[in-house]
């Protein structure tokens, strides 16, 4: 089973008048092509470790393998080359542009990555993506005229756009009602049986985390259980 993420004595400590220990010596390897849930309460150091895995923060201490790819130490910019070319993100909040349109704001990280694929065949990804999560009648529209669930649907489509090795999602239902939560959660299910993407979404929601394929639980820190849910 080849490995998307390979986590070895990872220690994250933030310095301060009083340093803070966010996280301690997690170690933790995923498999490709599933739906992970890192589950637990705030403070318990999920959003932090989603952070480092995502290239959004630096461990103090640690290995970091993302992808076929050692993230420990690269520079700034590499983060960054990494962060758009392997790495898909969700949000609580969706994080769209209100001065762009749908299709705009989701083409905007193949726009920035540039090269690899022609604009018509972005353009198609963007069609198929949205049939996908059925925004594709709302492209040509701006983010304050859709609802909610729409926006949130808009950005689970740029995440995607790039065709990335893992999509990480932070609370990625935490502005959403009950109807939208399940329509997003069912979505990650679906991308992740049609396209073979690997997701790993942060929440306390435990209905959330058992319908995922691993809930791996933290506690100040720490990894306490991981539970196989299939």
């Amino acid at each position: 089973m080849e490995k998307i993420v390979i986590v070895r004595n990872l220690v994250k400590i933030y310095e301060g008048k009083v340093d803070t220990v966010a996280l301690k010596g997690i170690n933790l390897e995923l498999d490709k092509g599933y739906v992970y849930a890192i589950y637990g309460q705030s403070g318990s150091g999920k959003t932090t470790l989603l952070n480092i895995l995502g290239g959004l923060d630096k461990p103090t201490q640690g290995k970091i393998i993302v992808g076929n790819q050692d993230i420990t130490h690269l520079d700034s910019k590499n983060l960054a080359i990494f962060r758009n070319t392997k790495v898909g993100f969700i949000f609580q909040f969706h994080y769209l542009i209100s001065e762009f349109t749908i299709f705009e704001n989701i083409i905007m990280p193949a726009a920035i990555r540039g090269g690899k694929y022609s604009y018509s065949q972005v353009k198609n990804r963007v069609v198929e993506l949205a049939k996908i999560l059925d925004i594709e009648e709302i492209l040509g529209k701006y983010p304050d005229y859709v609802s909610g669930g729409q926006r949130q649907r808009a950005a689970i489509c740029r995440a995607l756009i790039n065709e990335p090795d893992i999509v990480l999602a932070d609370e990625p239902t935490g502005n959403l009602d009950s109807e939208n939560t399940k329509i997003v959660v069912d979505l990650f299910f679906k991308i992740n049986k049609v396209k073979g993407t690997t997701f790993v979404i942060v929440t306390h929601n435990e209905n959330i985390a058992n319908q995922c394929y691993q809930k791996i639980e933290l506690r100040d820190g720490e990894i306490v259980k991981i539970v196989n849910n299939y």
